[in-house]
């Protein structure tokens, strides 16, 4: 038995994508117990599309032509009108406009969390509020963030990032914020944890605007996507749910290169971050042009280091042989050196608020990129781009998946 088992995970090493994996299942009986005596890689990312289609990547840097629809709850499957706005270890964050709901939905089961609604009215026997003024800040007389617990707001379609996976044993914390361009002030962080009845706020001028948002090392971090101004907020569990007690200023445009030092005139930069092996990295494309933004001339990594302030950087070259995803929910690194026949030292980068027509692969060993063929379906980009789905990178566990994987293949 052991060494069928030894032969079928030398197999399914080979088999790098979650569908092909799914179908070596379907035939074989000790496929389950595969997983349990063999540590196998991570299948590769799904790329979720619109109306929850699916497609693989491969390991020819590309994806498979087939998308497929993954079986999902009622609560998704019987809606028209669902976006998926953030991903994480195999949870799906989904917003149902019309309702005014949102929720997680594990993918290939029926398992789905609540969130609190989009709105909510004042209640000034619950609600509390303070004004935190940004450490490090440029201006610290005007420049403060106003916190609010239980009080009223309107969050717009949110993007959504998690600090955990709902399938770990830590106490999770989703982070929710506008995904929309136009700066007004209703546009703000929203928090919640397991255990609170709506969104705790969050609103001030530094949070308008494009934003990336990542958790690291029990920080919520908060990038403006235009330039690299990036802001810790430090949070702590109190009686009413998680609240925000300090934020700090880390960094600013002072510490990087801008587009007229690289001899870009009237450029731009898009920027994000990711969290790598244990550390934060800031991902940054120059554009030739603002209007229209397709044109990346650069791309430029650095890994940050918060011992000092404001935070040292460090451009790098490569990933170790890991990958980068990166999209408008929240941006990715994947170990690809644990597949042989995945290349390395990539970046995916697919269309997003930012830059809609942007999709390519970026080597970072040899600083050339290449086209990325990403078909978005019922992506229309003379839509307001608040409605528009763009898609998003999904990471899914190999030994929960595989189960009650049933995939239905289109197109």
């Amino acid at each position: 038995m052991n060494e069928i088992l030894d032969i079928l995970g030398v197999v399914l090493r080979f088999l790098p994508r979650l569908v092909d994996s799914a179908s070596a299942q379907s035939v074989c009986r000790h496929r389950c117990a595969i997983g349990r005596s063999q540590v196998l890689p991570p299948p590769l990312p799904l790329l979720a599309l619109p109306k929850f289609r699916f497609s693989s990547l491969s390991g020819r840097r590309g994806l498979t032509s087939a998308r497929r629809i993954i079986p999902m709850p009622k609560e998704v499957a019987s809606a028209a009108d669902l976006r998926c706005v953030g991903s994480c270890e195999g949870w799906l964050a989904v917003v149902n406009e019309s309702k005014d709901h949102c929720f997680l939905v594990k993918a290939f089961s029926p398992e789905v969390v609540q969130l609190p609604q989009l709105s909510s009215y004042f209640n000034p026997s619950t609600s509390t509020s303070k004004i935190l003024p940004i450490i490090n800040g440029f201006s610290q007389v005007t420049e403060v963030v106003r916190f609010n617990a239980n009080g009223r707001y309107v969050l717009p379609v949110p993007k959504v990032v998690l600090s955990s996976s709902l399938d770990s044993r830590s106490k999770y914390i989703v982070a929710a914020c506008s995904a929309s361009e136009d700066f007004e002030p209703q546009l703000h962080i929203a928090l919640w944890q397991p255990g609170m009845r709506s969104w705790h706020i969050c609103d001030g001028y530094i949070l308008n605007g494009l934003k990336d948002l990542a958790f690291y090392k029990g920080k919520l971090y908060i990038l403006q996507r235009s330039q690299p101004d990036l802001y810790a907020f430090e949070l702590e569990e109190g009686d009413r749910g998680i609240v925000v007690s300090r934020v700090e200023c880390c960094m600013s445009m002072l510490n990087f290169p801008h587009p007229l030092q690289l001899g870009i005139v009237g450029g731009s930069m898009s920027c994000n971050i990711v969290v790598w092996r244990g550390l934060l990295l800031l991902v940054i494309k120059y554009y030739g042009d603002r209007y229209p933004r397709h044109k990346v001339l650069r791309v430029r990594v650095f890994a940050l280091d918060f011992s000092r302030s404001p935070c040292a950087v460090t451009m790098i070259h490569n990933l170790g042989g890991d990958c980068i995803f990166v999209s408008s929910n929240g941006c990715r690194s994947f170990p690809a050196s644990l597949h042989d026949t995945v290349e390395g030292d990539l970046i995916y980068f697919i269309p997003d608020y930012w830059s809609p027509y942007d999709s390519f692969v970026y080597n970072m060993r040899y600083g050339r990129k290449k086209h990325f063929p990403v078909k978005l379906l019922s992506c229309d980009f003379q839509l307001p781009e608040d409605v528009i789905d763009f898609p998003l990178w999904l990471f899914p566990f190999r030994c929960c998946c595989t189960a009650n994987l049933n995939l239905r293949v289109f197109g």
